[in-house]
């Protein structure tokens, strides 16, 4: 007999989150390249679903001292972000209780990083 599950279960593990078809179209959430995206649960509230994106991209318009960095001397950097995805935008949660270690598969990706289908080639390089 398996325990139930509810969804404060989820918070501290992996999951696959199916959006809501026109949330994704609506979403600009990047490191999210489909629908279907695995995801670590860090936690719940009454707004949605927190989840953390290791490797979230941004562009600083000021240093750390608070001095405007001109455009031509910006660089991209990456940051570990947890982000709220709003219930109302997620179609389905799927989680695995007795698998340990599992990455996305071919038909999603892991937020934050773009899936590889021919060596280099990516789902967007791909036509996809």
């Amino acid at each position: 007999m398996h325990k139930a599950v509810t969804m404060e279960d989820v918070v501290g593990t992996r999951v696959l989150i199916q959006l809501d078809r026109t949330a994704y179209e609506l979403l600009d959430l990047p490191g999210v390249y489909s629908e279907k995206f695995a995801a670590d649960v860090t936690g719940l509230d009454e707004l949605g679903m927190w989840i953390e994106h290791p490797n979230y991209k941004v562009v600083p318009v000021y240093d750390q001292q608070e001095t405007y960095i001109p455009p031509e001397q910006r660089r991209e950097e990456s940051h570990r972000a947890v982000i709220l995805v709003r219930w109302d935008y997620i179609a389905t949660v799927i989680q695995f209780p007795e698998r340990t270690g599992w990455r996305a598969g071919a038909d999603e990706s892991d937020i934050g990083f773009k899936p590889r289908l021919n060596g280099n080639d990516t789902k967007e390089d791909a036509g996809g």
